[in-house]
């Protein structure tokens, strides 16, 4: 089954407050708090494109798909790459990087950042 997997998706971005992030990006108060309670049953295409601007995200990112019982070999479907990831707490993320050694840690992070970004 397809569901949308927003919650995750403000986490991995360290987004504490969905609701106020959603409306400083042009949500409304109303389809803000519907939005981050997972309280819809679909999102109009310019929701969607709202939703993968703010968080710079392609459509695909917010959703997640779990097979069926009944699916026979779910493993060759399109539908795979939607499968859930466990992810951490990114806020966290650095909490036990002696301070000595935070300059490398974070220029090594920038530097994966930039393989990333010249992959794509």
């Amino acid at each position: 089954m397809l569901t949308y997997n927003l919650k995750k998706l403000f986490k991995l971005r360290g987004i504490t407050t969905p609701a106020s992030f959603l409306m400083k990006n042009g949500f409304g108060k109303q389809a803000a708090y519907r939005i981050t309670g997972n309280r819809f049953s679909a999102l109009q295409p310019e929701y969607l494109e709202k939703l993968c601007i703010a968080l710079n995200c392609t459509p695909n990112d917010l959703m997640e798909w779990e097979p069926n019982k009944n699916i026979e070999k779910p493993e060759v479907l399109g539908l795979n790459k939607l499968r859930p990831v466990s992810v951490g707490d990114l806020r966290h993320f650095a909490n036990d990087i002696p301070v000595e050694k935070m300059s490398e840690f974070i220029s090594q992070v920038e530097e994966l950042k930039k393989k990333i970004k010249n992959a794509e």
